[in-house]
This record gives structure tokens, C-alpha cells and sequence, in this order.
């Protein structure tokens, strides 16, 4: 129930449901209060949900990604490996709707510095972003909105400088240093080029994706709620 709530009209759960799923094979007393806790945050916004204000003239599609390097390393075991893991999170919006997002550990590898980590959770945000562009297309041609697909801006809130100049390199410039996964990302780069992607520059507070990558203090919370639910 928890992992559907948080998947379709409670964002503001995903990453605190996402880091007791992991445990569900092998609870403790510290995930069981974690799960009480998330009902006790649920009893008290059970008449709240996602409002949704979407525009009316123009037709946005916008992406922000975000990642949060190796932050479980400290609070877990230092003998299981996924401690040093680092987290994407990120929210795709149309129109100013949140229509995807996600919490999740980057799994397929271990990042080894905070630029690693931010082009990574990029490249998998991209990976579901695209389809959606393509998908908006599609409907706007059935249902007539040739109008506004041809005023349509597709951008990509970024707030780490060192991402968003690799993401906005092409052809691809490289020091040995990140050479091997600079590699890795190519990919995306060509379409973000192909596609007229625009790479914007973001202020960490502003950062939609930072709800989805690691605890927030109670402030910051809900002002990315607020911005997020629109409460």
C-alpha cells in the first residue's frame, strides 16, 4: 500500500518508503518505528494529495534530477556494501504536473565522487524523460495541440556545475581523470543536443529531486512539498 501511495500521488513518500523497502526481507526495531512514523505523517495529511495547476498556454516538459553521493555511508553497517551507495531521485513534470518520479540506490555501480553521482542519477532521469517528450508529442498531434507542441520547452534543472557542463559538452571534452564515464553518458548528450534540450543552472534550494535523495529538515521539506503537491 505504502509503495503504490508513493508511486502514484505521494511523492513526498518515496524516498522514506523506498529506504524501509529495502529492508522487508530482514526488518529491525528501527524500521518497524521508520514505519510507524511514515503512518503517523500519513494519519495527519490523510486529506491531502497531489494538486495539480497545469498551464493552459504553453506546454513544458521539465526534469530535475538530483543525487545524494554516498550519503547512507556513516548511519548503516560499513560492512554491507549498498552503505556506500549513492541515491538518485528525481520528478519529471508536463505542464506543470508531476507525471513521474522516482527514489531509488544507484545500483549498477559506486560512484566515486558527488559529479559521478549527479551525471549518473542525470543519465537515469534521461532514460525515462525521453519517452515522455515522445509521448507528448504524439497526444498533441492526435488531440490537435500542434500550436503549442511548436511552443513547447523541454529543460533539465541541474544545480551541481560540474554535470551541467558535462551534459552541455559536445562533442565530448574530457580529462583522464572522468574520462571512463564521460564515455558511458555519451548517449545522452547527443539527444539532449538533438532534441534542443535546455540545461539549466539551479539553486540547491530550489532543487525538486533533493526531496527524493535523502531526509530533509522540517523547513525545507515542506517548501519542496509546497512546490512539488502545492501544500
Amino acid at each position: 500500500m505504502l509503495l503504490y501511495l508513493a508511486g502514484h500521488s505521494r511523492p513526498d513518500l518515496a524516498y522514506s518508503v523506498n529506504c524501509c523497502a529495502r529492508y522487508m526481507f530482514a526488518p529491525r526495531k528501527s524500521h518497524e518505528d521508520a514505519l510507524i512514523r511514515i503512518g503517523q505523517y500519513l494519519k495527519g495529511t490523510r486529506d491531502k494529495g497531489l494538486i495539480l495547476t497545469p498551464t493552459s498556454s504553453v506546454l513544458n516538459v521539465e526534469a530535475y534530477p538530483d543525487a545524494d553521493f554516498g550519503g547512507l555511508y556513516g548511519h548503516e553497517n560499513p560492512t554491507d556494501p549498498a552503505c556506500v551507495k549513492s541515491r538518485t531521485g528525481f520528478v519529471i513534470k508536463a505542464a506543470n504536473c508531476p507525471v513521474l518520479w522516482k527514489s531509488q540506490l544507484q545500483s549498477s555501480k559506486t560512484a566515486l565522487s558527488t559529479m559521478e553521482a549527479e551525471i549518473t542519477a542525470l543519465a537515469h532521469c534521461c532514460r525515462e524523460l525521453f519517452p515522455i517528450i515522445d509521448m507528448v508529442k504524439t497526444l498533441g498531434k492526435i488531440y490537435g495541440l500542434e500550436e503549442q507542441l511548436a511552443q513547447m520547452n523541454i529543460s533539465i534543472h541541474e544545480d551541481n556545475a560540474g554535470a551541467l557542463l558535462l551534459a552541455s559538452t559536445l562533442p565530448p571534452q574530457f580529462t583522464p581523470r572522468f574520462k571512463w564515464y564521460h564515455i558511458e553518458t555519451i548517449w545522452f548528450r547527443e539527444e539532449i543536443v538533438k532534441r534542443g534540450i535546455l540545461l539549466k543552472k539551479i539553486c540547491t534550494t530550489e532543487q525538486l529531486g533533493d526531496i527524493f535523495t535523502k531526509g530533509l529538515s522540517k523547513v525545507v521539506f515542506q517548501n519542496l512539498r509546497k512546490k512539488l503537491m502545492g501544500w
